[in-house]
């Protein structure tokens, strides 16, 4: 029996081992089946442009446009074309667009916008394929991001093109004053200088109050001379601001007109006049508008120029307004002391420097007592460093006064302005009308750094104050000389 089941087994085995390896096989077949077939579904198809109209991503995404669907940004600030145009537009004829454009979308139309610069490629590569209709130039691959709001675009524009350099003074001006209006819309409520510096903060433009107040007096004023010469500066309207504003007052306490006539009759008509002659001459003093907008003023007054400029430079222009001018605590007026002698302070110091096209001297004066005594000589150069920082309304003549003058307190709107807060704290620091509750600005690493920088035209003029004052003080501590026409005892 046993020999009959040991025959047996190996014809049971063998006939059962061709089932394994069949099975195998066809499950290897199967696969290789199902492999190939996934192999030939494909790619999904781009299916971007067969959205609604309005229905946009609503997360950042790559897309493909069609040129003819993007707009350059209507209210981008630069207004004055890229110089480098046609280079651009043949460096992408060679290569195509090699940093994608960002775009948006507004809610409700039907085309796209450029967010944050490429105004310039984006026509540069329409108007290639307007004139070729080469298929490379029909579409772009562009940055979609969902429509956030004007201001940010705007403020992205004005970013961009900050960062490239390509904007001047006026552009500047311009865009800050539309994006001023912007956010004001958007929040429905006026926004001071402060709150602007911090929305335009936020939305990453860092402008400090006392350079947005510049901004918004020569969009207000000056649009005449922005719109027509291209090189009006930040210095210039710095220049031409104290200077108007005293005008404005001068003329106010004479008669009764309102600021708008006053430009609109008296200073408009000079500023169309410089603008008229710009395409011309291609030169702009701000000192030359000045001095105009004087002679304009003194022929409306009926009253000679050197008499109104006398005033705009003196006391005068309070007391006639009919206003003592005041000093409001922590301020006290400086108690009543004599100038120093005109004879006891050193006339070696050199004319003080003044800033391009800033308000210089109606005559020139030499650096001996001959023209200007040296009070007035450190008067002068007050007013100077006061009409450079923005300060200048603040700065009335007082011969009682230590130095002959005091300062007024800064305007509510001015005190947050690090330049100018720094500037008044440094003439009433001088001049001794400042207590010891006062508080003054530290004595900081930034303070000394512009106060050593040697390009800095304000520091420049500090300077100068410093050097007349010291001589000034180091005079009246000079003990007198005797007097060797005394007779001696016994020789009477």
């Amino acid at each position: 029996m046993s020999g009959e089941l040991e025959s047996d087994l190996p014809t049971r085995t063998a006939a059962a081992r061709p089932s394994a390896p069949l099975a195998r096989q066809v499950s290897i077949d199967e696969r290789r089946r199902l492999v190939a077939e996934s192999l030939q579904v494909g790619n999904p198809a781009n299916s971007t442009r067969d959205l609604p109209a309005h229905a946009d991503p609503r997360v950042e995404c790559q897309v493909d446009l069609a040129v003819d669907d993007i707009r350059p940004y209507e209210n981008n600030p630069r207004r004055a074309g890229n110089a480098r145009f046609a280079e651009i537009k043949e460096s992408i004829r060679a290569s195509g667009v090699r940093n994608p454009l960002t775009v948006t979308r507004r809610p409700g139309e039907t085309h796209f916008i450029v967010e944050a610069g490429g105004n310039t490629r984006l026509v540069a590569i329409q108007q290639l394929w307007a004139e070729t209709r080469d298929p490379r130039f029909r579409k772009l691959v562009v940055l979609f991001r969902p429509w956030r709001c004007e201001s940010h675009v705007l403020s992205s524009h004005l970013i961009e093109n900050e960062q490239r350099g390509e904007m001047t003074f006026w552009d500047k001006a311009t865009g800050i004053a539309a994006l001023k209006s912007r956010l004001e819309a958007e929040k429905g409520h006026v926004l001071s200088l402060r709150q602007l510096e911090s929305e335009l903060g936020g939305l990453g433009l860092s402008v400090n109050t006392a350079t947005l107040a510049h901004y918004l007096f020569a969009i207000e004023r000056l649009r005449t001379l922005g719109e027509t010469v291209p090189e009006l500066s930040g210095l210039d309207v710095k220049t031409m601001q104290p200077r108007l504003n005293a005008m404005k007052r001068h003329a106010q306490s004479r008669v009764s007109r309102t600021e708008e006539d006053l430009y609109a009759s008296i200073f408009e008509p000079v500023f169309r006049q410089f603008a008229d002659e710009y395409p011309r001459t291609r030169s702009f003093s701000a000192a030359a508008v000045c001095e105009a907008c004087e002679e304009a003023l003194a022929r409306h007054l009926g009253e000679p120029v050197a008499q109104l400029r006398h005033a705009l430079d003196s006391s005068s222009r309070s007391s006639r307004a009919g206003a003592e001018p005041c000093v409001p605590t922590p301020l006290a007026r400086p108690a009543a002391r004599a100038a120093p002698d005109e004879a006891s302070v050193s006339t070696a110091n050199s004319s003080p420097s003044y800033p391009r096209d800033g308000i210089q001297p109606r005559t020139a004066h030499p650096a001996n007592p001959g023209g200007h005594t040296p009070t007035e000589q450190l008067i002068e150069q007050v007013r100077v460093f006061a009409a450079m920082a923005g300060i200048a309304d603040c700065v009335h003549l007082q011969p009682a006064a230590p130095l002959g003058y005091y300062l007024e307190t800064l305007p509510i709107a001015d005190s947050g302005a690090p330049a100018r807060r720094r500037a008044w704290c440094l003439l009433a620091g001088i001049s001794g009308q400042l207590d010891d509750a006062t508080p003054t600005q530290q004595l900081d690493a930034t303070f000394l750094s512009w106060l050593v920088d040697a390009d800095d035209e304000e520091a420049s003029a500090f300077w100068n104050i410093l050097s007349l004052v010291r001589k000034s003080r180091g005079a009246r501590r000079r003990p007198p000389v005797a007097n060797n026409s005394t007779p001696a005892p016994g020789h009477a």
